[in-house]
């Protein structure tokens, strides 16, 4: 039988962009995923969409009351039944063939911890700006040991369930709990970066100054747990992650903004833009039968 995949989802008033995540699960060639849908305490009519879905494969949780990414994520983790975890946004989504592709290497190559794909990065209307995060061919990693950021984003990973199920979310993160998590479970591992770009990420309307400004406080946060283990190393990310957020302040200031959030990604190609629009039409086309031509 084929591995079953559990997609978490964490939601927070994201009725405007839930139904194209959802339908992109929906347009998935691989068919045997579960969706760990959590609500954490949206005002919206999030539980109207879920229920408009109408696909037994999501289940629905709600949180009482915002909680935050980390414990909505850590709840989801919980429920998670599959062989293998992945994660999806409410405002983000996949291309057709994303879990299918990530779950053969994941089989293929049983020794790695988790398989990463490129993200394609919009903008603020919708096209693609970047690429950020794939490989320019397939690359294995013997170790991960050297204390700092992952080399690899967390949302476009598949990642062993028993891994990630001897981990947690930490909710004293009201952001960076996915980077925290990402680092405990890469140290001292194994793991795979595809040269597919799979996942879908409103990096340019959903990343302003303040929000990154709150992420690198939280990374040195992070950082500052390993300072038993890597004294030296931590230490210096710590004055690292610093210096990058003077540098952003002073670029924000300068109305650079938009210039700084471009340079986190490399140009798409030709082929990827192509590949982008006709994964976009096929999930375009899944969320007009499930939820009506918006």
């Amino acid at each position: 039988m084929a591995p079953l995949i559990s997609v978490m989802m964490p939601s927070y008033n994201s009725a405007r962009t839930l139904p194209l995540a959802l339908a992109s699960l929906a347009a998935q060639i691989y068919e045997n995923w579960e969706c760990i849908l959590v609500d954490d305490g949206s005002t919206d009519n999030t539980r109207e969409i879920a229920d408009a879905f109408g696909d037994p494969r999501l289940k629905y949780f709600r949180l009482d009351r915002n909680m935050g990414r980390g414990a909505a994520r850590q709840k989801a983790l919980d429920e998670a039944r599959g062989d293998y975890l992945c994660m999806l946004d409410a405002d983000d989504w996949y291309y057709p063939r994303k879990l299918g592709l990530q779950v053969a290497v994941m089989e293929s190559e049983p020794e790695i911890v988790l398989a990463s794909c490129g993200m394609c990065v919009l903008d603020r209307d919708g096209n693609p700006a970047g690429v950020r995060s794939g490989a320019a061919r397939i690359q294995r990693i013997e170790t991960f040991s050297k204390i700092g950021m992952p080399p690899i984003a967390h949302a476009p990973c598949m990642i062993r369930m028993p891994f990630a199920k001897d981990l947690s979310y930490d909710p004293s993160f009201p952001s960076t709990e996915d980077v925290d998590f990402l680092l405990r479970l890469m140290l001292s591992r194994e793991y795979m970066k595809m040269p597919d770009v799979l996942y879908v990420y409103t990096e340019h309307v959903s990343v302003g100054v303040e929000k990154v400004l709150e992420g690198s406080y939280n990374a040195r946060r992070m950082f500052r747990k390993y300072y038993d283990r890597f004294p030296v190393a931590a230490r210096v990310e710590v004055a690292r992650s610093y210096f990058k957020s003077a540098c952003y302040r002073v670029a924000a200031g300068l109305g650079m903004w938009e210039w700084v959030i471009r340079r986190r990604s490399r140009r798409p190609t030709e082929a990827e833009i192509k590949e982008f629009e006709e994964a976009r039409a096929a999930v375009h086309a899944a969320r007009d039968r499930l939820f009506g031509s918006a």
